[in-house]
């Protein structure tokens, strides 16, 4: 299992992972939709780790993109549907 240290964003630079900014983005988008619970949304973002981590090869550094796709499955799984979008 690969520990997520970075993430490549879309200008192609490398960045420190910080799982602070997953939950952000969830409880964001949650909020739009009439969310207000932080704690559910960094539940999530545990989740998106730990799915991330299992599945990404060893040495990958994920992309925002690959991290979105993830962030978006974790959502439908947990019927969170309005809140993906």
């Amino acid at each position: 299992m690969a520990e997520i240290t970075h993430v490549v964003k879309r200008t192609g630079a490398t960045v420190p992972f910080n799982k602070e900014r997953i939950t952000n983005a969830i409880y964001r988008a949650a909020v739009a939709v009439g969310g207000r619970d932080r704690s559910i949304a960094e539940g999530l973002a545990d989740q998106v780790v730990a799915v991330l981590e299992e599945t990404l090869p060893p040495d990958h550094i994920p992309t925002v993109e690959e991290i979105q796709d993830v962030v978006e499955k974790v959502l439908i799984e947990n019927g969170h549907a309005k809140t993906a979008k």
